[in-house]
């Protein structure tokens, strides 16, 4: 089995005549590890941003919810300005390289979390619901299971040691643990912080560490963490980060620390060490980057693609982080820019008969440190194109409308 990372959906631009046009993707790519290079695929059913996707097993993707389309600030142009909310949910098969529709959820959901279980169900929660689901693979039905105390969005949902899931922040200071014994959500303690577009990871000794975010919707971003603990069932002040940061990416890495990994017009890392129990600064990232994917590979290194550039513009680079080296480098472009999307890793079978043409791979540049090879970019218009104020992560956090 081959190990590929699908990348799908989230905001891009094609060029129009008036300049570049913001829009919602229905588009998706591989990432191919062993050729360092990205690979275009067939496209989803549906155009999403700010929706949720992870792996079911090792060569499966349960994609869910988002919207279809992007905010418009009501002060320029006329008409609505809320999104389309998507109940639909689809599930990419790297076995013949299709996105398939299957039955919606219950919900209409806007910035969920979707957490594999250790039982083989899939919980979905938040996206302005206090409602939650389950979806199971096996008879591809979703499912009404326990609510949680209040609706959330922004949160994040980590799968604990012993099988619960830990939901924090997302606009409620409240800690919940959805035991999936009882189908039920507990509480837990509390956060000194409210977080949103924070992150939280997995420590692997019972221990979740819960970093930046902002408070509220338009405040600025914090420098503070906690942890919790799954046995106490509380969560704890934890180390100051070396600076602020939301809409950042954390990865968990072979070696036990955790790589924090830029924000809004940030170029910086640092890593949180679980034996001194501190951040350090870490090495700056090839380009400043927000709302971008981060996803650990086979080989320990990380994975770093796309998101908004300082001047809210989706990317189409990459980057690798080499935890040897302790440096990034670029590893190619995207095949079209994205920000808000998802990025999964999963594996495939070779050789891979579902890629679709692409352009001639190009050197890339000579002063980069790599010697990958680069597909030649190119434009996907999507169906409907919207003019945007799309909420994105920064520095003073990230706007929700």
């Amino acid at each position: 089995m081959k190990a590929i990372v699908l990348i799908e959906g989230g905001t891009g631009s094609v060029d129009r005549p008036t300049g570049d046009t913001p829009g919602v993707l229905s588009s998706a790519e591989i990432y191919d590890p062993a050729l360092r290079r990205f690979l275009p695929i067939a496209a989803m059913n549906e155009r999403r941003d700010q929706f949720s996707a992870a792996a079911i097993g090792i060569d499966k993707v349960l994609i869910v919810g988002g919207i279809n389309t992007l905010l418009v600030p009501l002060n320029v142009f006329p008409g609505p300005a809320m999104p389309w909310i998507l109940r639909s949910a689809e599930v990419f098969n790297s076995g013949d390289g299709k996105f398939v529709a299957v039955p919606s959820m219950k919900y209409s959901r806007d910035e969920p979390t979707v957490t594999p279980l250790q039982n083989g169900k899939v919980l979905i929660v938040g996206g302005d619901s206090p409602a939650a689901e389950l979806y199971d693979p096996a008879s591809n039905t979703f499912a009404e299971t326990g609510a949680m105390a209040s609706s959330r969005h922004g949160q994040t949902a980590t799968l604990l040691r012993r099988g619960g899931v830990l939901i924090a922040g997302g606009g409620l200071q409240k800690v919940e643990v959805y035991d999936p014994a009882t189908g039920k959500f507990q509480f837990a303690g509390k956060l000194d912080d409210n977080r949103l577009y924070h992150t939280a990871t997995p420590l692997g000794d019972g221990l979740v560490l819960i970093a930046g975010g902002c408070p509220f919707a338009r405040s600025s971003a914090v420098d503070t963490s906690e942890i919790f603990d799954e046995v106490g069932r509380a969560v704890s002040p934890g180390p100051k980060l070396t600076q602020s940061r939301a809409g950042h990416t954390a990865t968990l890495l072979a070696d036990g620390r955790v790589l924090l990994a830029g924000g809004r017009a940030d170029k910086s890392s640092e890593f949180y060490d679980p034996e001194s129990h501190q951040f350090v600064a870490g090495p700056e990232m090839v380009e400043a980057r927000s709302g971008h994917s981060a996803t650990l590979l086979p080989d320990g290194t990380v994975l770093l693609a796309g998101g908004w550039d300082p001047d809210y513009k989706p990317l189409s680079s990459a980057e690798i982080f080499d935890p040897v080296a302790n440096r990034f480098v670029t590893t190619g472009q995207m095949t079209e820019a994205r920000a808000g999307h998802n990025a999964t890793l999963i594996f495939g079978r070779e050789p891979i008969a579902w890629i679709r043409p692409t352009p001639s791979a190009t050197p890339t540049p000579s002063e980069t440190p790599t010697d990958t090879l680069t597909p030649t970019p190119s434009a996907t218009p999507t169906d409907t194109l919207t003019p945007t104020n799309r909420p994105t992560p920064s520095a003073t956090g990230t706007p929700r409308q």
